[in-house]
């Protein structure tokens, strides 16, 4: 939302300009109070200023333009301030103040606001809790107003090294925000107790981090192909995050291949060295190698990729 806009209030009715005007942002250049014979203009302790606006369309020039209207005492705007306006593309000079624009952005800041007072990581979490990864495995919504309140169930990896467990929290969050929590696609920041590992909080302001794993299944089947899998060339088809990284630090990405000889595609969790990471790009080419009795345990072999990058 555009600076100034949450400060202002107003009184007046509009014009079908409002409906079918052109909208653009303006910023306040200059503000003055609105007089009558030397006698300032109020109207039940508003009072009206007049205003004149640098007007920025999205397409075309910028322009300016006056506007008169009442505004609250307590909140009147400034020079520098912002606002949503409608202007007539056929006359410049017609221009009025967007109030029903203006109340949504506010209505929307306040909602922003209130949920993050909702979703606060308690105290004693955001000052001593463990921090972790968490994969989202179930979401429960239920609409609660202008919120959505997120039942969430969640992986937990916690950075001690901590096996993975799983433990529930809520979020409230706007609909379009709930939305783009997906079981299995989404990963967020977690905070746990350290005295019950069961009471976890999501942090909406930390980076996530990148947690160990030593668990064989995810390491053990690429160690398996690389050592007697068969050469063969894959495409990467979509690669996603997931946040994990080997004992020896090397991140772990979920990838989504096609094998060139066969056309099988299937996902794989292997691991990519920082030195061929530039390497790891939807719609890449790569030699790897695949255990031809088990058709999915398949490693991309990122050395021999570098070696033939560095030779190309």
């Amino acid at each position: 939302m555009p600076d100034g806009l949450g400060a202002l209030m107003f009184g007046s009715k509009k014009t079908q300009l409002l409906s079918g005007g052109a909208q653009a942002l303006a910023v306040i250049t200059d503000v003055s109070y609105a007089k009558v014979a030397g006698m300032t203009i109020a109207r039940n302790y508003n009072y009206k200023l007049d205003l004149t606006l640098m007007v920025r369309p999205d397409e075309g020039a910028y322009f300016e333009a006056h506007v008169a209207d009442y505004f609250s005492q307590y909140a009147q705007p400034s020079v520098g301030d912002q606002l949503r306006v409608r202007y007539d593309p056929q006359d410049q000079s017609r221009v009025e103040i967007d109030t029903t624009a203006i109340a949504a952005d506010n209505a929307a800041v306040e909602a922003s606001v209130a949920a993050q007072v909702a979703n606060a990581v308690p105290s004693d979490l955001a000052l001593g809790g463990i921090l972790g990864r968490g994969a989202v495995v179930e979401v429960q919504r239920t609409a609660t107003g202008a919120f959505v309140d997120c039942a969430l169930t969640i992986g937990v990896r916690l950075v001690d090294g901590t096996d993975p467990y799983r433990a529930s929290c809520h979020l409230a969050l706007m609909p379009d925000q709930a939305d783009q929590l997906v079981p299995g696609g989404t990963f967020v920041t977690v905070r746990a107790d350290p005295s019950n590992r069961s009471r976890i909080a999501v942090s909406l302001n930390e980076e996530t981090p990148v947690v160990t794993t030593n668990n064989p299944s995810v390491l053990d089947p690429v160690a398996r192909a690389l050592r007697e899998g068969l050469p063969c060339r894959v495409t990467i088809l979509l690669h996603q995050r997931q946040w994990l990284k080997t004992p020896d630090g090397d991140e772990l990405y979920a990838i989504k291949v096609r094998v060139q000889s066969d056309g099988s595609e299937f996902q794989v969790n292997l691991p990519v060295p920082a030195a061929a990471s530039d390497l790891l790009v939807d719609g890449a080419e790569l030699p790897a190698k695949r255990i031809p009795a088990e058709p999915n345990v398949l490693a991309i072999d990122w050395a021999a990729a570098t070696v033939a990058t560095a030779a190309a």
